[in-house]
């Protein structure tokens, strides 16, 4: 390994670093904390108020996960912490009028993006993986040996795997778009619900604007279906492979995008 190599994942491994500290350990990560805790409130109130015949049936906390999963967790909680963790890479320092000190490093702009970015990413992860491990359990656990049987079996394993690899994933390709939405407007809130309107539209609209969407991709790899309701427009389910490397790709055009514009980038703060 030459030493300019070393010198770029050194100072990638420690943009990444400090970008996890940021994200996890200050006042800016606590919004994102309290997003993740509401699932586990929800569950909590639904083992609390479950009635007993329901409470016997185990088999129907795999359906119920599956549109938790889906319509909750993935749609809300995982879409809006990466809208948090993600716009706040470039605009947070902005508005915290630090983002000075990281530009005037020693770094490549596009490297410094790559390094932001992975360091979003590992934030993300470190705090949605463990929350869907969490909700998952606390679906199974009312429902006694039984779900905890069902739980440990192979396919309860093999099915929270799936949706941990989609929140990895949701993690990638949300966080290259907020992270170019954070670069590009002041408040990128406003296009993060507009965004989240499109996703949630997707199941109702035409196959080929289905295509524009991360969703569409995101629950290929969904190990349990779920109904979307009558007037949902049904559509051949994306082979896997295919669904990843869409992802990736268009993930790292994104990123590309944001190192584009991070090149040209100066600190107004008065504009801010």
């Amino acid at each position: 390994m030459t030493d300019a190599t070393t010198v770029r994942r050194l100072q990638v491994s420690t943009l990444a670093k400090s970008e996890i500290r940021r994200s996890l350990v200050s006042r800016r990560s606590l919004p994102v904390y309290v997003l993740v805790g509401m699932p586990f409130a929800l569950m909590v109130l639904r083992a609390l108020f479950m009635p007993p015949s329901m409470r016997a049936d185990a088999i129907h906390a795999t359906n119920e996960f599956a549109e938790v999963f889906h319509f909750f967790l993935l749609r809300f909680v995982v879409f809006f912490a990466n809208a948090l963790i993600f716009v706040r890479l470039f605009r947070g320092e902005m508005l915290e009028k630090s983002l000075h000190y990281t530009l005037l490093a020693p770094v490549p702009r596009n490297r410094l993006v790559w390094g932001k970015y992975l360091g979003g990413v590992l934030a993300a992860s470190l705090v949605l993986i463990p929350t869907t491990a969490l909700t998952y359990l606390l679906v199974y656990l009312p429902h006694g040996s039984a779900g905890i049987r069902l739980l440990l079996s192979g396919a309860g394993i093999s099915q929270l795997a799936s949706y941990e690899l989609i929140v990895v994933l949701a993690c990638i390709a949300y966080g290259a778009l907020f992270m170019l939405a954070g670069l590009y407007f002041k408040n990128p809130m406003v296009p993060a619900i507009l965004f989240l309107g499109w996703e949630t539209l997707t199941p109702f609209l035409p196959n080929v604007l289905k295509f524009l969407s991360f969703i569409h991709y995101l629950v290929s790899f969904a190990p349990v279906p779920v109904g979307l309701g009558a007037f949902a427009l049904l559509a051949d389910p994306v082979p896997r492979w295919i669904a990843l490397l869409a992802l990736l790709v268009s993930s790292a055009v994104l990123v590309y995008l944001a190192g584009r514009v991070a090149r040209r980038l100066e600190v107004t703060y008065s504009a801010d």
